[in-house]
């Protein structure tokens, strides 16, 4: 009796041992994480030229490389005209210009220029900026210490009128080419003046908050919108 109880618990602890590796091995919160990881990764392997298709057809239509969306470059100078590109974002062709712009500059009026000595630390006074009589952005002096430009560049984007599918499934753009003037949004330094630590601050979160509002008007249609409205 004392053997067989003794063989019962030898088989009992075996059991358990091989179940508490089996659990460390394959059922641990880590190795779940792992497992999802991987099936995920398998399915979009899976999903293949289809999937890639339906992203490359969403890029295309929108004329967006990546949301902020948009194509995102910075600083470049020209020496010759003493103009820093401090930052610059690819409008997509179907963004009505006139408009964006103008709801841009109505925005800088209120946010920028009624608000600067509380959100930027300087007073902004903000003025039209005009290329031939078109209204092409806004002008932002940042106190004493600079001038910044906010405003489209003068390179012509295309603007077909209509996304379709290519022999190989992707999409190709297809009827009538519309040139559009302005292909970037560009934040731009407009002189040689050094510019203090505060100051540099303050361009800074002029850009991002320019930004912000392109990032409203590329998804609502409004530079006023955002995600809580």
């Amino acid at each position: 009796m004392m053997e067989k109880a003794a063989s019962l618990r030898g088989r009992v602890q075996r059991a358990g041992g091989a179940g508490r590796k089996g659990c460390a091995s394959g059922f641990s919160s880590r190795g779940q994480v792992v497992a999802r990881g991987r099936t995920a990764t398998d399915l979009a392997r899976r999903g293949g030229a289809g999937s890639a298709a339906a992203a490359a057809r969403r890029a295309s239509a929108t004329s967006v490389a990546k949301r902020g969306g948009a194509l995102r470059c910075l600083a470049a100078k020209d020496e010759t005209a003493n103009v820093t590109v401090l930052t610059k974002a690819e409008i997509p062709a179907f963004i009505p210009r006139d408009d964006f712009i103008q709801q841009l500059y109505q925005w800088a009026e209120i946010s920028i220029g009624q608000r600067g000595r509380t959100a930027f630390g300087y007073a902004m006074v903000i003025e039209k900026l005009f290329e031939d009589d078109e209204l092409r952005g806004f002008t932002c002096k940042v106190g004493d210490e600079t001038t910044i430009e906010v405003g489209m560049d003068s390179e012509i984007t295309e603007k077909y009128e209509f996304i379709a599918r290519g022999p190989d499934g992707f999409p190709v753009p297809k009827g009538k080419v519309e040139e559009i003037k302005g292909k970037y949004l560009e934040v731009r330094k407009v002189d040689n003046n050094q510019v203090s630590e505060n100051g540099k601050q303050a361009i800074r979160e002029l850009i991002g908050q320019v930004m912000k509002a392109f990032d409203s008007y590329y998804a609502f249609g409004s530079v006023f919108s955002h995600d809580s409205t």
